[in-house]
């Protein structure tokens, strides 16, 4: 629900705050990573700090779009993250398990929009809205997105927003 009491939706991923929202649903993720919390990802408080956080999200984008990324892989497309808007929703502690759900919001020429929600068992403790733009690795500038990894994306592209039931 938004703070107005509407549903979110997909078209909402302008709005960081109804993003978050709606990310906090597991059921609107489709790739999935479970992530080992280590002592070293905690800090002085004794709860995971906020770069652990972001970096269980990049794990999740990397997992995500490891097909593309991995070295001697028939088709290589490097991405390069431009934009990372980080919602901090509650704690976690060491030792424990997180599960960094992703899904695609949008594909455009040359980028995409990853959204990740990071979870402690069924309890959302942030979320991560990112784009990422495709890059020649020569150049170093931006490329459209190759067609092989634009139906891959395709495929995992949602455009459903929170399920009635949730």
């Amino acid at each position: 629900m938004r703070p107005d009491g509407n549903r979110a939706s997909v078209a909402d991923f302008s709005d960081p705050l109804a993003a978050s929202a709606l990310l906090r649903h597991r059921s609107v993720h489709d790739h999935w990573l479970s992530e080992r919390v280590r002592w070293t990802d905690t800090d002085q408080v004794g709860h995971v700090n906020n770069l652990s956080i972001s970096n269980y999200c990049e794990l999740g984008r990397v997992s995500f779009l490891e097909p593309y990324l991995a070295p001697g892989v028939a088709l290589r497309a490097p991405f390069l993250i431009v934009r990372m808007n980080t919602s901090f929703l509650g704690e976690v502690h060491w030792p424990a398990f997180v599960d960094v759900g992703t899904r695609v919001p949008e594909i455009r020429g040359s980028s995409v929009r990853l959204a990740d929600g990071v979870f402690l068992a069924e309890r959302c403790v942030a979320t991560a809205d990112s784009i990422l733009v495709h890059i020649d690795e020569a150049t170093r500038k931006a490329k459209s997105i190759p067609d092989e990894v634009r139906r891959y994306l395709g495929e995992h592209l949602t455009r459903r927003g929170v399920p009635e039931n949730d």
